[in-house]
């Protein structure tokens, strides 16, 4: 079951990659959602959105920020930081807060949000 497709992911990156290769991220990024968020709707746009993101980070990484060829220099920019944006906001959309107050009705941070 996967949450997006390698045509999905060339929407938002550019790359070299054959289709099987960007499946093969798909299954990678979406083993990490279904880790850190659990299985999820495959119908889920926003499921569908960051398991792009994910892959789309994963293939931009392993490209260099910058190519010089020659007088031509084309610049990646901040797209990386752009998209761990979007992920860590999808990621906090998913997760459930789980609030326990002590016996003096005050919220201990730790308690708050055990996964931090």
């Amino acid at each position: 079951m996967v949450y997006c497709t390698a045509a999905d992911v060339r929407l938002i990156v550019e790359t070299s990659l054959t289709d099987t290769e960007i499946s093969g991220i798909v299954e990678m990024s979406d083993a990490e959602i279904d880790k850190k968020l659990g299985s999820q709707d495959t119908s889920d746009k926003l499921i569908k959105k960051l398991s792009m993101l994910l892959t789309a980070q994963s293939i931009k990484t392993r490209q260099p920020r910058s190519v010089a060829i020659g007088e031509y220099r084309e610049d990646a920019g901040n797209v990386l930081e752009v998209w761990e944006r979007e992920i860590e906001r999808i990621y906090r959309l998913y997760r459930n807060v789980k609030v326990k107050a002590s016996d003096y009705r005050f919220i201990e941070e730790g308690k708050r949000y055990p996964d931090v």
